[in-house]
């Protein structure tokens, strides 16, 4: 019996002896895939309002300092780590201090803050170092004054509170998670002030939406903040606030950019990295702006949302791309509706929110005149920035040889304008001199306006501006009112009413309308023309949103003027 008792001690210690070394090998060669509380232990302690320094729980991989639910605000932090990874390397932080602002990075084990001033911590950034910033990263959360839990996990030098909002921090949790080397990526962090909501409470991160859509609030301020466990760097800011213009200086890693408590609107924005980061990523960003929705994404310093309009910008998402990448796409399901990023008043052109302001009055409407020069249209977009009409060139004739043309945009362009809600009407550009030219090319007009079955909401204007050839061609006024009253003729046997089109001083000085309406072109604020006309091109230099590019601008009178 004896025997048998000894046998199986020596069983039971061998076993026992096996296991320990198993442990061993484990937690040593294959840290990676250990678990993680064996691998590293975080302990410290938190200096807390009234309680002076508390020493700090570690359960479950996380390290807790301070505490929750009872309004005490951190002084003062320690963090120690045991690093058992196997990776050479450990930790660092710093904190933001009541009317201090961020103190100097300390080591693991040091103390970040102030004793006996009684100045809150606002925000803190932690960071590995060494070989182990390569294999895991830290994360950490903070019970923030008013926000509670809503920023949620940070990681990797990325800010967790505030920075200039008087709020304190109550409660750090830290831990430490093994990551793939290649896939431990930079991300950034954005929050921004709203009107009438104040600061996010959570950060935005990596393409989501900061701000809002749909509820015409602005944004008065943003802040931004990298983290980044592989390169060093940051990113820096300068905004276009109202009143002001762009802002002197650029802000960075987590200073914001903007005003507060001023009402004043966010109008651009530039953003871009510097440092080492800036080597291997580029930073993307696009802006949510009055009137014009989403804009197209820019990059890297490049100026995102409008100047010189007054236009609030309302949302903005941004997104770290390796180093030439291509731009992102519809992150979160958004899509630009804007053709550009930006863009900025200039006092040559004239923007269809002044001119819809200054003539759209006493019943006139307001309007636009196209041809295949402004190529493709979004004619929801012309609609929705408050057009009312459109004239669409439906064909031509060559100034060479005077052959007939199509437009080749008109079909698209009359059926697109006509289902956005626009009334429609058209031009036909002559540079003729025959009435046998002129009644065939009548037809072929006409043949097309029949093919569309589409109801004109305007008379089918006639336009012949080779006035620098009449000479060459052996022409003078009275064979110009010939070929006019031959179009109108022709087109009335069609069933299609006219008008005439030509400028001010040529309708003074050559054309006789025959009774039917003009269509005046004169580009100045306000025409002097003493006949009668319904429509008035008030410029060449038109800008509205859905359309790349100048556009004729034009009043229409219903009744007539």
């Amino acid at each position: 019996m004896l025997r048998i008792l000894r046998k199986l001690r020596d069983v039971a210690v061998a076993f026992t002896s096996m296991a320990i070394c198993m442990s061993v090998l484990t937690g040593v060669m294959q840290p990676r895939s250990a678990n993680a509380v064996t691998l590293y232990e975080l302990s410290g302690y938190a200096h807390v309002q009234n309680l002076g320094d508390t020493a700090g729980s570690f359960s479950d991989g996380t390290l807790k300092l301070g505490t929750r639910g009872r309004s005490l605000r951190l002084e003062a932090i320690k963090i120690d780590l045991v690093n058992n990874t196997g990776y050479e390397g450990s930790l660092k932080y710093q904190v933001h201090v009541q009317n201090i602002g961020w103190m100097d990075y300390v080591d693991a084990g040091s103390e970040a803050g102030t004793r006996g001033q009684s100045l809150r911590l606002e925000g803190i950034r932690i960071k590995l170092t060494g070989e182990l910033a390569q294999h895991y990263s830290v994360m950490y959360t903070t019970h923030v004054q008013d926000y509670g839990d809503s920023q949620n996990w940070v990681r990797d030098g990325a800010i967790s509170g505030t920075t200039g909002e008087s709020k304190r921090l109550e409660e750090l949790r830290v831990k430490l998670v093994p990551v793939d080397g290649e896939a431990n990526t930079p991300s950034v962090y954005y929050r921004t002030h709203i009107q009438d909501i104040g600061w996010e409470g959570a950060w935005a991160q990596d393409g989501a939406m900061s701000g809002t859509s749909g509820k015409a609030k602005r944004l008065e301020a943003i802040s931004l903040n990298l983290a980044s466990a592989q390169y060093s760097g940051g990113i820096t800011y300068v905004t276009h606030v109202q009143n002001i213009g762009w802002e002197s200086t650029w802000a960075k890693d987590g200073s914001f950019s903007g005003t507060s408590g001023r009402s004043l609107r966010l109008e651009a924005i530039k953003i871009k990295l510097y440092g080492e980061i800036a080597d291997h990523y580029d930073v993307y960003y696009r802006v949510h702006a009055q009137d014009y929705g989403w804009m197209q994404w820019t990059s890297n310093g490049q100026t995102a949302g409008t100047s010189g309009f007054g236009k609030r910008l309302e949302a903005i998402q941004i997104v770290l791309v390796a180093k030439g990448g291509d731009a992102p796409g519809n992150i979160g399901g958004i899509e630009s509706t804007a053709d550009h990023a930006f863009e900025q008043y200039n006092p040559d052109r004239i923007y269809f929110d002044d001119f819809r302001t200054d003539y759209r009055n006493n019943g006139a409407l307001v309007g636009i005149d196209v041809s295949a020069w402004q190529t493709n249209i979004d004619f929801k977009k012309v609609k929705a920035a408050g057009c009312d009409f459109v004239i669409i060139r439906v064909a031509g004739t060559k100034s060479s040889d005077e052959s007939f043309f199509q437009d080749k945009y008109f079909e698209a362009n009359i059926r697109n304008a006509k289902a956005a809600g626009l009334m429609v009407g058209v031009y036909f550009y002559s540079c003729v001199d025959t009435e046998e030219e002129i009644r065939e090319h009548v037809n072929l007009v006409c043949d097309i306006l029949d093919k569309t079955g589409i109801t004109l909401d305007f008379p089918v204007a006639f336009d012949w501006e080779e006035y620098d050839k009449m000479a060459a061609k052996g022409m003078d006024y009275g064979c110009l009112n010939h070929l006019w009253f031959c179009f109108a003729d022709e087109m009335n046997k069609r069933g299609y009413d006219v008008m005439l089109y030509a400028s001010v001083w040529y309708l003074s000085h050559c054309w006789n309308p025959y009774g039917h309406p003009v269509w005046a072109a004169h580009y100045t604020a306000h025409t002097s023309y003493k006949g009668d006309y319904i429509l008035w091109q008030r410029t060449s230099v038109g800008i509205i949103n859905g359309i790349e590019g100048v556009v004729d601008l034009d009043v229409y009178y219903p009744g007539g003027h």
